[in-house]
């Protein structure tokens, strides 16, 4: 019997209501058991292209779609909605939008539930499967208490429970750090070997190299390039720069980084030894009757320095991030501002937390207004705001509503909100998650701008590419504790990548 076909679409085109069109004469065709990557900029139309592989569109997002979707010979408009699930296992790029239930436990075995299965063997699969994943220890957790790495770990063993034939991904390694996303590839690997299809809208595309069949790469609605695995690696350097791409591959050396940490002439000047924010023996816990996740915390930030914050999921660093800027009450020690012991509601007037979870923070009709709410009467306001966005390549949508925007266009506009309030110290939260190569290399401009202004900028990642190109300092939590506090230099790089590598 020769290979099937699992999804045939045909000169496909969409337009969610009363917005611009997404998809444009999309035909592609997948076999069972491939691998399929799709990329391309942020807005390009890859996450409209999964949503009709999982039945979203047009069960749930409305618009005018138009040629042939189909999924294993079916047409997809023929397809119940309810059943989609038995085909098709899903990992949105927000995890929390596909969670139904509020306990880890309950999540990975709902849709076993809703499909009638038999509850001895939905218990066996959620045992193996929370075993699989390592998070065997949340099982009774409430999900809203999870890092966002652990919520996405819950929604993939949510979608294996099932076990679908087509897995559909987007932006799966979004919030994962390197060796979570080392372990992911792993686990989609073991899903090839069993002959399931795959299909994963990704910006971040080392990990997928070994599994990956083709690389689609999508621009303004259309499928405009596809490449093997072997013709992604023969692209230069120029021609992935060109195209928007990240590395395919993560280096052993610094050449990739070396140019970008010269071309920063101002890397050494803005370091001028004033010391701005300094932890002393400091206990962080998430609320107030919470044990703590970090203790005895001591560190300091210099003026127009920019520090990474990294280490494993669930290590702390967003809690640390909200106590800095005054959101959380440290439970002991002292945080001081330029020398001076400076309270939580005192620190929300000084520093500005752009979150990993735009939309908690977009509030206006349009994505200008996001950028002018309380700056109406500031002169040059407006100036500033178009500066702004056409630099992070937002001016086209300063008309669209906030909420019409991908993933990687609300990362962007919610870093320029933090930039147009110029705080004394931002912190920034995965500023690139979701963001394609273009996108992330505009970033690194804002922040080095930022530091050359006075600002002090911490950034939580686990993007090494972001790390090695922009940062003076690499801060790694693990177990509780800061476990290294080193300089990101060229001669550095290696063992920065290493330690971003192992989690720890």
């Amino acid at each position: 019997m020769g290979i099937q076909t699992i999804i045939e679409l045909n000169n496909v085109s969409f337009q969610y209501n009363d917005s611009y069109e997404q998809l444009s004469g999309v035909d592609l065709t997948v076999a069972e058991g491939e691998c399929v990557v799709i990329t391309g900029p942020s807005g390009s139309g890859k996450t409209t292209l999964t949503r009709m592989l999982n039945g979203l569109i047009p069960n749930f997002y409305e618009g005018n779609l138009t040629g042939s979707v189909k999924l294993k010979g079916r047409d997809i408009h023929e397809i119940e909605p309810w059943s989609f699930g038995r085909t098709s296992g899903s990992v949105f790029q927000d995890s929390r939008s596909q969670f139904f239930t509020s306990v880890v436990a309950d999540e990975i075995a709902f849709s076993g539930e809703n499909y009638g299965l038999d509850p001895a063997l939905i218990l066996e699969r959620v045992t193996e499967l929370a075993e699989e994943f390592r998070i065997t220890g949340l099982l009774s957790r409430g999900l809203h208490r999870l890092s966002s790495g652990e919520k996405q770990k819950t929604a993939f063993a949510s979608a294996r429970l099932t076990d679908p034939e087509l897995f559909v991904m987007d932006e799966p390694s979004a919030n994962l750090d390197m060796a979570a996303t080392r372990e992911l590839a792993g686990m989609l690997s073991a899903l090839k070997a069993r002959g399931k299809t795959i299909v994963i809208a990704e910006h971040r595309l080392y990990y997928l190299l070994p599994l990956a069949d083709r690389i689609i790469y999508m621009a303004g609605g259309q499928i405009t390039a596809e490449w093997t695995r072997a013709g992604l690696l023969a692209l230069t350097s120029g021609q992935l720069d060109a195209y928007g791409l990240r590395s395919p591959v993560v280096p052993e050396g610094v050449d990739n980084f070396t140019v970008r940490q010269a071309e920063d002439q101002g890397r050494g000047s803005r370091q001028q030894h004033q010391e701005h924010i300094t932890v002393q023996h400091a206990n962080i816990a998430p609320g107030r009757f919470k044990p703590a996740v970090l203790e005895d915390l001591s560190f300091a930030l210099n003026r127009g320095e920019i520090a990474a914050l990294t280490g494993p999921n669930g290590a702390g660093k967003t809690t640390l991030a909200r106590t800095l800027c005054g959101l959380l009450k440290e439970r002991e020690g002292l945080i001081r501002i330029n020398g001076q012991p400076c309270k939580p509601n005192q620190r929300l007037r000084k520093m500005w937390f752009v979150m990993q979870d735009s939309d908690y923070q977009l509030f206006s009709d349009s994505v200008l207004n996001e950028l002018l709410m309380t700056h109406e009467d500031e002169p040059g306001a407006t100036g500033r705001a178009e500066r702004l966005l056409k630099e992070l390549d937002l001016w086209e949508y300063r008309e669209h509503h906030p909420a019409s925007l991908s993933g990687g266009q609300k990362q962007r506009l919610t870093f320029a909100v933090g930039l147009m309030n110029r705080p004394d110290m931002i912190i920034l939260d995965e500023p690139t998650s979701g963001l394609d190569g273009r996108n992330m290399r505009r970033v690194v401009k804002l922040i080095w701008e930022m530091a050359e202004s006075g600002v002090t900028v911490l950034v939580i990642t686990h993007d090494y590419e972001l790390v090695c190109g922009a940062c003076d300092r690499l801060l790694l939590l693990d177990n509780g504790k800061l476990q290294v506090d080193m300089a990101v230099t060229p001669a550095t790089v290696p063992e920065v990548i290493r330690l971003m590598q192992a989690g720890k």
